[in-house]
Protein backbone atom coordinates (compact mmCIF):
# COMPACT_ATOMS: atom_id res chain seq x y z
CA UNK A 1 0.00 0.00 0.00
CA UNK A 2 1.18 3.42 -1.20
CA UNK A 3 1.31 6.19 1.81
CA UNK A 4 3.30 9.63 2.12
CA UNK A 5 5.92 8.82 4.25
CA UNK A 6 6.77 12.54 5.34
CA UNK A 7 3.83 13.07 6.13
CA UNK A 8 3.13 9.50 8.49
CA UNK A 9 6.44 10.16 10.70
CA UNK A 10 6.20 14.10 11.36
CA UNK A 11 5.05 14.52 14.82
CA UNK A 12 7.23 11.25 15.80
CA UNK A 13 9.67 14.18 17.02
CA UNK A 14 13.30 14.19 16.59
CA UNK A 15 13.53 10.20 16.51
CA UNK A 16 11.00 10.42 13.94
CA UNK A 17 13.20 13.08 11.70
CA UNK A 18 16.00 11.20 11.84
CA UNK A 19 14.07 8.10 10.63
CA UNK A 20 12.95 10.35 7.75
CA UNK A 21 16.07 11.96 6.99
CA UNK A 22 17.42 7.91 6.21
CA UNK A 23 14.41 7.63 4.19
CA UNK A 24 15.03 10.90 2.08
CA UNK A 25 18.58 9.17 1.63
CA UNK A 26 17.04 6.07 0.27
CA UNK A 27 14.89 7.96 -1.77
CA UNK A 28 18.02 9.80 -3.55
CA UNK A 29 18.78 5.66 -4.78
CA UNK A 30 16.03 4.70 -6.26
CA UNK A 31 16.03 1.13 -7.76
CA UNK A 32 16.37 0.37 -10.98
CA UNK A 33 14.96 -2.87 -12.81
CA UNK A 34 15.52 -4.18 -16.55
CA UNK A 35 12.62 -4.57 -18.22
CA UNK A 36 8.87 -2.68 -17.17
CA UNK A 37 6.11 -4.77 -16.12
CA UNK A 38 3.68 -5.75 -18.18
CA UNK A 39 0.40 -4.57 -18.80
CA UNK A 40 -2.50 -7.09 -19.97
CA UNK A 41 -3.81 -7.37 -23.31
CA UNK A 42 -6.99 -8.38 -24.29
CA UNK A 43 -7.21 -10.85 -26.17
CA UNK A 44 -4.24 -11.88 -25.34
CA UNK A 45 -3.73 -13.84 -28.50
CA UNK A 46 -5.60 -11.75 -31.48
CA UNK A 47 -6.04 -13.03 -34.90
CA UNK A 48 -7.19 -11.31 -38.50
CA UNK A 49 -8.74 -13.32 -41.32
CA UNK A 50 -8.77 -11.74 -44.69
CA UNK A 51 -11.43 -13.17 -47.11
CA UNK A 52 -10.14 -15.20 -50.43
CA UNK A 53 -9.13 -12.85 -52.99
CA UNK A 54 -9.57 -13.47 -57.12
CA UNK A 55 -6.79 -11.59 -59.02
CA UNK A 56 -8.99 -10.34 -62.03
CA UNK A 57 -7.80 -8.93 -65.44
CA UNK A 58 -6.13 -6.48 -65.51
CA UNK A 59 -5.84 -5.71 -62.00
CA UNK A 60 -3.55 -3.03 -61.45
CA UNK A 61 -1.21 -2.51 -58.52
CA UNK A 62 -2.63 -1.87 -54.95
CA UNK A 63 -5.63 -3.00 -52.34
CA UNK A 64 -7.23 -5.57 -53.37
CA UNK A 65 -10.39 -7.80 -51.85
CA UNK A 66 -12.27 -7.37 -48.69
CA UNK A 67 -10.51 -5.80 -45.78
CA UNK A 68 -10.44 -7.23 -42.27
CA UNK A 69 -10.45 -5.87 -39.06
CA UNK A 70 -9.21 -6.74 -35.26
CA UNK A 71 -8.98 -5.05 -31.90
CA UNK A 72 -6.27 -5.12 -29.55
CA UNK A 73 -7.07 -3.21 -25.75
CA UNK A 74 -4.33 -2.67 -23.50
CA UNK A 75 -5.11 -2.52 -19.21
CA UNK A 76 -2.68 -1.08 -16.78
CA UNK A 77 -4.22 -1.28 -13.81
CA UNK A 78 -2.89 -4.24 -12.68
CA UNK A 79 0.59 -3.48 -13.35
CA UNK A 80 0.31 -0.06 -11.55
CA UNK A 81 -0.83 -1.84 -8.87
CA UNK A 82 2.00 -3.83 -8.42
CA UNK A 83 4.84 -1.04 -8.20
CA UNK A 84 5.23 1.08 -5.28
CA UNK A 85 6.02 3.98 -7.54
CA UNK A 86 3.87 7.53 -7.16
CA UNK A 87 3.02 7.87 -10.96
CA UNK A 88 3.96 5.81 -13.98
CA UNK A 89 3.26 6.46 -17.48
CA UNK A 90 2.40 3.66 -19.61
CA UNK A 91 3.45 3.44 -23.57
CA UNK A 92 1.32 1.21 -24.92
CA UNK A 93 3.61 -0.16 -28.28
CA UNK A 94 3.83 -2.60 -31.14
CA UNK A 95 7.05 -4.44 -32.04
CA UNK A 96 8.94 -7.54 -33.53
CA UNK A 97 7.12 -6.82 -36.83
CA UNK A 98 6.83 -9.15 -39.69
CA UNK A 99 9.14 -8.90 -42.09
CA UNK A 100 8.34 -5.16 -44.35
CA UNK A 101 8.14 -4.52 -47.92
CA UNK A 102 11.35 -2.87 -48.48
CA UNK A 103 10.61 -1.96 -52.10
CA UNK A 104 7.21 -0.77 -52.26
CA UNK A 105 4.76 1.83 -50.09
CA UNK A 106 0.98 1.84 -49.67
CA UNK A 107 -0.45 4.39 -52.43
CA UNK A 108 -1.24 7.51 -50.27
CA UNK A 109 2.06 6.85 -47.72
CA UNK A 110 -0.92 4.90 -44.86
CA UNK A 111 -0.06 2.17 -43.46
CA UNK A 112 3.55 -0.45 -43.80
CA UNK A 113 2.92 -3.42 -46.20
CA UNK A 114 4.38 -7.07 -44.70
CA UNK A 115 5.64 -9.43 -47.23
CA UNK A 116 4.37 -12.19 -48.11
CA UNK A 117 5.06 -16.11 -49.81
CA UNK A 118 2.80 -15.40 -52.35
CA UNK A 119 5.12 -13.71 -55.51
CA UNK A 120 3.49 -10.55 -56.01
CA UNK A 121 0.67 -10.25 -52.74
CA UNK A 122 1.67 -8.04 -49.40
CA UNK A 123 -0.08 -7.27 -46.65
CA UNK A 124 -1.39 -3.70 -46.20
CA UNK A 125 -1.51 -2.72 -42.32
CA UNK A 126 -3.32 0.52 -41.09
CA UNK A 127 -4.58 1.20 -37.55
CA UNK A 128 -6.76 3.61 -35.52
CA UNK A 129 -6.39 5.74 -33.78
CA UNK A 130 -2.93 5.77 -34.17
CA UNK A 131 -1.86 5.15 -37.85
CA UNK A 132 0.62 1.96 -38.11
CA UNK A 133 4.28 2.84 -39.05
CA UNK A 134 7.55 1.33 -38.88
CA UNK A 135 9.72 3.88 -37.49
CA UNK A 136 11.88 3.36 -34.16
CA UNK A 137 9.18 3.69 -32.04
CA UNK A 138 8.67 0.19 -30.80
CA UNK A 139 9.74 -0.89 -27.32
CA UNK A 140 13.50 -0.19 -26.60
CA UNK A 141 13.62 2.31 -30.47
CA UNK A 142 13.27 -0.73 -32.50
CA UNK A 143 10.85 -0.83 -35.55
CA UNK A 144 7.55 -0.61 -34.54
CA UNK A 145 4.62 2.56 -32.92
CA UNK A 146 2.97 3.81 -29.97
CA UNK A 147 -0.43 3.08 -29.47
CA UNK A 148 -1.44 4.80 -26.68
CA UNK A 149 -0.01 5.86 -23.28
CA UNK A 150 -1.71 5.81 -20.33
CA UNK A 151 -1.22 7.76 -17.08
CA UNK A 152 -1.73 6.04 -13.62
CA UNK A 153 -0.81 8.57 -10.32
CA UNK A 154 -1.74 7.84 -6.38
CA UNK A 155 -2.98 10.55 -5.13
CA UNK A 156 -5.28 11.07 -1.70
CA UNK A 157 -4.66 7.47 -1.13
CA UNK A 158 -6.71 6.62 -4.41
CA UNK A 159 -5.07 4.38 -7.85
CA UNK A 160 -5.91 6.48 -10.66
CA UNK A 161 -5.24 5.13 -14.21
CA UNK A 162 -6.32 6.73 -17.59
CA UNK A 163 -7.35 6.59 -20.01
CA UNK A 164 -7.27 3.28 -19.26
CA UNK A 165 -7.95 0.50 -21.26
CA UNK A 166 -6.60 2.07 -24.52
CA UNK A 167 -7.46 -0.08 -27.67
CA UNK A 168 -6.25 -0.01 -30.99
CA UNK A 169 -7.79 -1.48 -34.20
CA UNK A 170 -6.03 -2.62 -37.04
CA UNK A 171 -7.27 -3.62 -40.43
CA UNK A 172 -5.66 -5.28 -43.22
CA UNK A 173 -6.36 -6.21 -47.00
CA UNK A 174 -4.02 -7.61 -49.37
CA UNK A 175 -1.92 -5.56 -51.54
CA UNK A 176 -0.77 -5.98 -55.02
CA UNK A 177 2.69 -5.18 -55.98
CA UNK A 178 3.34 -6.83 -59.66
CA UNK A 179 3.25 -10.13 -61.62
CA UNK A 180 0.86 -12.42 -59.53
CA UNK A 181 1.15 -16.14 -58.89
CA UNK A 182 -1.76 -17.76 -57.06
CA UNK A 183 -1.21 -19.50 -53.94
CA UNK A 184 -1.77 -19.55 -50.08
CA UNK A 185 -0.35 -16.93 -47.84
CA UNK A 186 0.78 -19.16 -44.75
CA UNK A 187 0.20 -17.86 -41.32
CA UNK A 188 1.68 -14.25 -40.62
CA UNK A 189 2.60 -13.22 -36.81
CA UNK A 190 2.51 -9.55 -37.55
CA UNK A 191 3.38 -7.87 -34.50
CA UNK A 192 3.47 -7.99 -30.81
CA UNK A 193 2.42 -6.03 -27.87
CA UNK A 194 4.99 -4.32 -25.34
CA UNK A 195 4.12 -1.53 -22.66
CA UNK A 196 7.63 1.00 -21.61
CA UNK A 197 6.86 2.54 -18.08
CA UNK A 198 8.49 6.06 -17.75
CA UNK A 199 8.42 7.17 -14.18
CA UNK A 200 8.28 10.56 -13.20
CA UNK A 201 10.62 11.57 -10.18
CA UNK A 202 9.01 11.11 -6.97
CA UNK A 203 8.00 13.71 -4.46
CA UNK A 204 10.32 14.28 -1.43
CA UNK A 205 9.94 11.56 1.59
CA UNK A 206 8.37 8.96 -1.10
CA UNK A 207 10.30 5.48 -0.81
CA UNK A 208 11.01 2.37 -2.94
CA UNK A 209 10.55 4.24 -6.41
CA UNK A 210 11.72 1.88 -9.33
CA UNK A 211 12.60 2.87 -12.73
CA UNK A 212 12.73 1.09 -15.35
CA UNK A 213 15.46 1.39 -18.31
CA UNK A 214 14.06 -1.38 -20.97
CA UNK A 215 10.42 -2.40 -22.22
CA UNK A 216 8.00 -4.98 -20.78
CA UNK A 217 8.15 -8.66 -22.16
CA UNK A 218 5.31 -9.08 -24.73
CA UNK A 219 2.01 -9.51 -23.67
CA UNK A 220 -0.14 -9.86 -26.62
CA UNK A 221 0.28 -10.85 -30.95
CA UNK A 222 -2.01 -10.15 -34.05
CA UNK A 223 -1.79 -12.94 -36.16
CA UNK A 224 -2.90 -12.83 -39.98
CA UNK A 225 -4.53 -16.28 -40.96
CA UNK A 226 -4.11 -18.06 -43.91
CA UNK A 227 -5.29 -16.63 -47.11
CA UNK A 228 -5.89 -18.10 -50.57
CA UNK A 229 -5.07 -16.18 -53.39
CA UNK A 230 -6.30 -17.15 -56.57
CA UNK A 231 -6.91 -16.33 -60.37
CA UNK A 232 -9.99 -15.46 -62.46
CA UNK A 233 -9.99 -18.63 -64.79
CA UNK A 234 -11.31 -19.30 -68.43
CA UNK A 235 -12.87 -22.77 -68.60
CA UNK A 236 -13.39 -24.70 -71.82
CA UNK A 237 -16.74 -25.64 -72.80
CA UNK A 238 -17.78 -29.32 -72.69
CA UNK A 239 -17.87 -29.76 -76.15
CA UNK A 240 -14.47 -28.61 -77.05
CA UNK A 241 -12.47 -30.83 -74.36
CA UNK A 242 -12.41 -33.72 -76.26
CA UNK A 243 -13.13 -33.13 -80.05
CA UNK A 244 -13.72 -35.24 -82.82
CA UNK A 245 -13.11 -33.71 -86.50
CA UNK A 246 -14.36 -36.24 -89.33
CA UNK A 247 -12.99 -34.97 -93.02
CA UNK A 248 -14.80 -35.96 -95.67
CA UNK A 249 -14.11 -38.47 -98.01
CA UNK A 250 -11.41 -37.68 -101.40
CA UNK A 251 -10.34 -38.61 -104.47
CA UNK A 252 -7.02 -40.24 -104.22
CA UNK A 253 -6.47 -37.33 -107.66
CA UNK A 254 -7.67 -34.79 -105.27
CA UNK A 255 -3.49 -34.85 -103.65
CA UNK A 256 -1.58 -34.85 -107.15
CA UNK A 257 1.62 -33.59 -105.87
CA UNK A 258 3.52 -33.02 -102.31
CA UNK A 259 2.26 -30.16 -100.55
CA UNK A 260 -1.32 -30.39 -102.06
CA UNK A 261 -4.54 -29.95 -99.93
CA UNK A 262 -7.76 -31.31 -100.06
CA UNK A 263 -11.02 -32.09 -97.61
CA UNK A 264 -10.78 -28.61 -95.56
CA UNK A 265 -12.81 -28.88 -92.27
CA UNK A 266 -13.81 -26.43 -90.33
CA UNK A 267 -13.73 -26.70 -85.95
CA UNK A 268 -15.12 -24.75 -82.96
CA UNK A 269 -13.28 -24.61 -79.78
CA UNK A 270 -14.98 -22.66 -77.07
CA UNK A 271 -14.39 -21.13 -73.76
CA UNK A 272 -15.57 -19.17 -71.08
CA UNK A 273 -13.85 -15.84 -69.92
CA UNK A 274 -13.84 -13.34 -68.12
CA UNK A 275 -13.19 -9.85 -70.15
CA UNK A 276 -9.82 -8.45 -70.43
CA UNK A 277 -7.74 -11.32 -70.62
CA UNK A 278 -4.62 -11.91 -73.35
CA UNK A 279 -5.14 -14.84 -74.74
CA UNK A 280 -2.90 -17.72 -75.96
CA UNK A 281 -3.85 -21.05 -78.08
CA UNK A 282 -1.11 -23.60 -78.05
CA UNK A 283 -1.12 -26.66 -80.24
CA UNK A 284 1.06 -29.54 -80.20
CA UNK A 285 1.61 -32.94 -81.25
CA UNK A 286 3.56 -36.15 -80.49
CA UNK A 287 3.52 -37.04 -84.07
CA UNK A 288 4.81 -34.05 -86.21
CA UNK A 289 5.79 -33.88 -90.10
CA UNK A 290 8.38 -31.33 -91.20
CA UNK A 291 5.88 -29.37 -93.12
CA UNK A 292 4.10 -26.56 -90.72
CA UNK A 293 1.09 -27.19 -89.05
CA UNK A 294 1.10 -30.80 -90.17
CA UNK A 295 0.60 -33.78 -88.44
CA UNK A 296 2.48 -36.82 -90.07
CA UNK A 297 1.05 -40.23 -90.93
CA UNK A 298 0.10 -42.36 -88.59
CA UNK A 299 1.17 -45.79 -88.96
CA UNK A 300 -2.36 -47.53 -87.64
CA UNK A 301 -5.43 -46.08 -87.19
CA UNK A 302 -8.53 -47.47 -85.24
CA UNK A 303 -11.15 -47.40 -88.25
CA UNK A 304 -9.03 -49.22 -90.86
CA UNK A 305 -5.92 -49.74 -93.02
CA UNK A 306 -3.50 -45.75 -92.68
CA UNK A 307 -3.51 -44.33 -96.13
CA UNK A 308 0.25 -43.59 -96.88
CA UNK A 309 1.84 -39.99 -97.88
CA UNK A 310 -1.21 -38.38 -96.36
CA UNK A 311 -1.16 -36.35 -93.15
CA UNK A 312 -3.39 -34.19 -91.71
CA UNK A 313 -2.96 -29.99 -91.23
CA UNK A 314 -4.16 -27.91 -88.89
CA UNK A 315 -4.90 -24.17 -89.70
CA UNK A 316 -5.88 -20.95 -87.36
CA UNK A 317 -8.82 -18.68 -87.68
CA UNK A 318 -6.85 -16.79 -90.01
CA UNK A 319 -5.66 -19.97 -92.15
CA UNK A 320 -2.68 -19.82 -91.64
CA UNK A 321 -0.75 -23.13 -90.65
CA UNK A 322 -0.89 -23.56 -87.16
CA UNK A 323 2.85 -23.41 -85.10
CA UNK A 324 2.95 -26.32 -82.93
CA UNK A 325 4.40 -25.60 -79.50
CA UNK A 326 4.55 -22.05 -79.98
CA UNK A 327 1.56 -19.90 -78.12
CA UNK A 328 0.25 -17.69 -80.87
CA UNK A 329 -2.46 -14.50 -79.51
CA UNK A 330 -6.04 -15.08 -80.06
CA UNK A 331 -6.95 -11.32 -79.02
CA UNK A 332 -8.25 -10.55 -75.34
CA UNK A 333 -11.15 -12.44 -74.27
CA UNK A 334 -14.93 -11.21 -74.12
CA UNK A 335 -16.94 -11.13 -71.25
CA UNK A 336 -18.61 -14.88 -71.85
CA UNK A 337 -18.37 -17.60 -74.67
CA UNK A 338 -15.39 -17.33 -76.61
CA UNK A 339 -15.60 -18.78 -80.05
CA UNK A 340 -12.55 -19.62 -81.98
CA UNK A 341 -12.74 -21.56 -85.15
CA UNK A 342 -9.78 -23.61 -86.35
CA UNK A 343 -9.16 -25.54 -89.96
CA UNK A 344 -8.43 -28.95 -90.52
CA UNK A 345 -7.26 -30.90 -94.12
CA UNK A 346 -5.59 -33.39 -95.66
CA UNK A 347 -1.68 -32.87 -96.44
CA UNK A 348 0.00 -34.66 -98.57
CA UNK A 349 3.43 -35.56 -97.41
CA UNK A 350 4.94 -37.36 -100.36
CA UNK A 351 4.19 -38.66 -103.66
CA UNK A 352 2.39 -40.80 -104.72
CA UNK A 353 0.23 -41.06 -102.02
CA UNK A 354 -2.22 -44.21 -101.22
CA UNK A 355 -5.66 -44.70 -100.17
CA UNK A 356 -6.75 -45.70 -96.86
CA UNK A 357 -8.00 -43.72 -93.34
CA UNK A 358 -6.12 -40.79 -92.23
CA UNK A 359 -6.30 -40.27 -88.68
CA UNK A 360 -3.81 -37.65 -85.74
CA UNK A 361 -4.24 -36.13 -83.02
CA UNK A 362 -3.63 -33.04 -81.40
CA UNK A 363 -3.57 -31.30 -77.78
CA UNK A 364 -4.71 -27.57 -77.43
CA UNK A 365 -3.90 -25.54 -74.01
CA UNK A 366 -5.42 -22.22 -73.58
CA UNK A 367 -3.21 -20.06 -71.42
CA UNK A 368 -3.53 -16.05 -70.43
CA UNK A 369 -2.61 -13.34 -68.25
Amino acid sequence: MRHDLLTSYATRGMSALLLVVGLLLMAMRPAEATQSPTCTASPTSQTITIPTVAITPGQSNGPIGSAAQATISVDCQQAYANTPNYYDSFNAQTGQLAALDSTNSPLGGKGILFQTNVPGIDVLLTAQTVQASSGNNGPNGTPGWSIGTINCNFNNGIETCTPNPVSATFTAQLYKTGPVSPGTITSLNLLQIFETDTVATPPAGWQGTIFYSGASSSFGTLTLKPVTVSMSTCNVAAGSVNLSVTLPTIDLNALPTTGSVAGKKSFPIQYTCPSGWALYMTMSTTNPASATGVIAPSATCSAGTPASNVGIQLLQSNQQPVQFNTAQSVGNSPNGTLNLTYYAQYYATSSPIGAGQVCGTATFTMSYQ
